[in-house]
């Protein structure tokens, strides 16, 4: 699991919004899905990088390779996202 903890000197703590997965968070970047997910520290939810839900600012998350990972964090899968399921291929547009 990887967490970020600001603590100490503010000056000595990289900004969590240049991480490239709160940037991939922030896009709703499906490129993104089965990388990591991310959970939230409130809910205990834990959701894709392109889940719909409004996420939480980055001082907010934990970020885990796995969805088993999540959960064994004590996280409980997002119903919108469904980070649990495999990532469903695009339906082609018969016309």
């Amino acid at each position: 699991m990887l967490t970020l903890k600001l603590q100490g000197d503010p000056s000595m703590n990289p900004d969590p919004t240049e991480d490239p997965r709160w940037q991939a968070i922030a896009r709703r970047d499906a490129a993104m899905n089965g990388r990591f997910v991310y959970g939230v520290f409130s809910t205990r939810i834990f959701c894709r990088p392109s889940c719909p839900s409004r996420p939480a600012g980055p001082q907010s998350l934990t970020f885990f390779e796995t969805a088993k990972a999540a959960r064994e964090g004590g996280f409980r899968a997002c119903l919108r996202c469904c980070p649990d399921e495999p990532d469903s291929a695009p339906v082609d547009d018969p016309a």
